[in-house]
């Protein structure tokens, strides 16, 4: 990974971390946030990499704290899964 894609991906969490937790994200703001287009947003959506919205007039809308919730929810299970992983490698292992 280059420094810049470091510094992107940096960015990305820092930005939504700086936001109240409270604070109301529409798809569009989402979309600038993570530098991608709201069809990316919808996608991510679809395969459980971002939350599911809210609709909020109409429009869909999350809360930063429920992005970075998602978002460490789904470390955790991938630290789990690693964890096990590496206990059943190690079984064969022995």
């Amino acid at each position: 990974m280059t420094t810049s894609t470091q510094t992107k991906e940096t960015g990305i969490i820092a930005a939504l971390a700086e936001l109240p937790p409270d604070a109301l994200i529409d798809e569009a703001s989402l979309a600038r946030i993570f530098n991608r287009c709201t069809t990316s947003v919808r996608r991510a959506v679809t395969r459980g990499e971002l939350p599911r919205p809210v609709k909020l007039f109409g429009k869909p809308t999350w809360t930063a704290r429920a992005v970075l919730d998602h978002i460490a929810k789904r470390l955790e299970a991938a630290k789990r899964d690693a964890e096990r992983l590496s206990q059943r490698i190690a079984k064969f292992s022995a």
